[in-house]
């Protein structure tokens, strides 16, 4: 960050700090707050969660100066965060935590660590060493020092492991001892007494409840975020909630809790729109606390592992972006009303009702498949359609459908959230090009693409449905017949010269060969099934156009690379 916007974050008040604070990448915000006069008091108001996704993107190596500034309580919230493996304890990274800790020294680590639940903190020490109860008082030179330690007569020390964070436990045993003697003694009795799974438990049981409390519930709970509704009962079903109070309720000092990372690629929303627009700070901080405790409800929901910072942002990103395709929805498009919905609709309501726009696109889906005679609750993907189409199809069967980007021109080739509006009409005109080719193989070349017989004759061959249709294009052309009859390797020469533009390369279709195609469709199609497969059609002629237009005319076609239509084996 420039020095002039260093300087314009120190004038601001604490309160304009946070604020300032919220959505800047990690390291820009550590350099920030360790400026500022009041680093430990900006450290100490973050929630737990606001903590631990700053610290994890820094990197725990990073982390150890604003680490130190920590309270236990936030100690605490980054180990139920970080250090569990679903419902076990992670003691690597609770290790990884304490090595970062260290330069705060032990009266930090211990204070952390007393806050901890005693039984994670004995899972902890289990590992680095062993609890020997003395009946008679002995005197500790007898034992090896590098190994032993005894702090009273009641307890022998071993240590049976030794690395980098020993130290740590040596210095936080000996802070315990000398802070809290009922503390040490119970630490030290279920380090001798206590069984893993059993202690396990009991830790689990304690970080669920705290975890609950902080917006995150339990497995079975969380699910109801994605449950279902009726998209056009919406504003009836709305009506049923307690409209949310925003820019209401006192500004406080103290950011409200943000479950994960802030977005900072999708300003270009219209949610971020109209959070932006139509919100004071005060508004806008409620919303975002709110959008954190829906987010919590997804990472729990899905499972996703907290400290994995990718897994978490896909999460949060697809928060975002089915809470902006039910905005969408509501609103048309248009910020103003955007903004009144915003206000009135609470976030988990809006999000559920993404979630049902993209359910009722998979169900608009599975009736596609049916209509290609497969059965629509086993079939993810048909093998004989053309990409974009098999991939887009696959990506709506899925149980959250997802958006192939190959349906928008100039978009990357992946699979990602709904996002908007535009991805659902793009999807259902997909839909809707798909649902035509039944019929147009059959009125076009009397083939039936939803038998048994028709996919127990393509089965094991690859074949597309764009080969098929263009063969028999080309057939026309070359001999005057509609037949799906495989074109000759030394025919392909003589196909290039009939269908494209002379010279090149680059080539393309010749109007003769698109006027072919015009009357046969005009022939053998009524006027709304060559409108409604139009797209398809074009989309078939531009693979013939793109696999032909850069070969030279004078050279002799390669058959083993073509793949736009049938070609007979020699």
């Amino acid at each position: 960050m420039a020095v002039r916007g260093q300087e314009k974050f120190l004038d601001l008040p604490f309160q304009g700090k946070l604020d300032f604070l919220y959505g800047l990448p990690a390291r820009q915000k550590r350099d920030l707050i360790l400026a500022a006069p009041e680093a430990e008091r900006l450290v100490q108001s973050f929630s737990p969660e606001t903590l631990f996704y700053t610290l994890k993107e820094i990197g725990s190596a990073d982390a150890g100066d604003l680490l130190s500034l920590a309270i236990p309580e936030q100690v605490k919230g980054l180990f139920d965060l970080d250090c569990w493996d679903r419902d076990r304890p992670n003691l690597d990274r609770m290790r990884d935590w304490l090595e970062s800790m260290a330069e705060a020294g032990r009266k930090r680590i211990t204070d952390a660590l007393m806050e901890c639940d005693l039984e994670l903190v004995a899972l902890l020490l289990r590992q680095y060493l062993k609890v020997h109860r003395v009946d008679e008082p002995q005197e500790a030179t007898d034992f090896p020092s590098e190994n032993y330690v005894q702090f009273d007569e009641h307890y022998l020390i071993e240590f049976i492991r030794h690395d980098a964070t020993l130290a740590l436990i040596q210095d936080f045993l000996e802070e315990a001892f000398e802070r809290d003697y009922k503390y040490y003694a119970g630490l030290l009795e279920e380090i001798y007494w206590g069984i893993d799974a059993e202690l396990e438990e009991q830790a689990y049981i304690y970080r669920l409840a705290r975890l609950e409390d902080g917006g995150f519930p339990d497995f079975f709970s969380a699910q109801d975020v994605f449950a279902y509704l009726d998209p056009q009962k919406f504003r009836e079903i709305r009506a049923g909630y307690v409209a949310p109070f925003r820019d209401e309720g006192p500004g406080g000092n103290e950011l409200p809790p943000e479950a994960a990372p802030a977005l900072l690629d999708a300003d270009n929303s219209l949610f971020n729109a109209a959070l932006t627009a139509g919100f004071a700070a005060q508004g806008t901080r409620q919303l975002r606390s709110e959008m954190a405790m829906v987010a919590n409800q997804v990472l729990v929901a899905r499972q996703v592992d907290f400290g994995d910072l990718d897994a978490v942002r896909l999460a949060v990103e697809m928060t975002h972006n089915l809470m902006n395709l039910g905005l969408e929805h509501l609103a048309g498009g248009d910020l103003s009303t955007a903004i009144e919905n915003l206000r009135v609709t609470p976030l988990k309501l809006l999000f559920r009702l993404g979630v049902s726009l993209a359910i009722d696109l998979r169900k608009r889906a599975e009736s596609t498949v049916a209509a290609f005679g497969l059965a629509p609750g086993r079939q993810r993907e048909i093998p004989y359609l053309d990409s974009p189409y098999r991939e887009a199809l696959a990506g709506l069967l899925g149980r959250m459908p997802q958006f192939f980007g190959g349906l928008d021109r100039g978009a990357p080739l992946a699979m990602r959230d709904f996002r908007a509006m535009r991805d659902l009409h793009l999807s259902y005109a997909m839909l809707e090009q798909l649902d035509s080719l039944p019929a147009l193989f059959r009125m076009l070349l009397g083939l039936d693409i939803a038998s048994l017989s028709f996919r127990s004759q393509i089965a094991g061959h690859d074949v597309m449905l764009s080969q098929i249709l263009l063969t028999a294009l080309v057939r026309q052309a070359l001999d005057g017949k509609l037949v799906i009859l495989p074109i000759e390797p030394e025919q392909l020469n003589a196909m290039r010269a009939a269908l494209m533009t002379p010279g090149g390369p680059p080539a393309r279709l010749a109007e003769s060969f698109h006027k072919v195609v015009a009357e046969v469709m005009a022939k053998r199609l009524e006027e709304t099934l060559r409108a409604r497969s139009a797209d398809f059609v074009k989309s078939c002629l531009n693979i013939l156009e793109e696999e032909f237009a850069d070969l030279e005319p004078e050279r002799p076609i390669d058959p083993r690379f073509m793949r736009s239509v049938l070609i007979r084996r020699s």
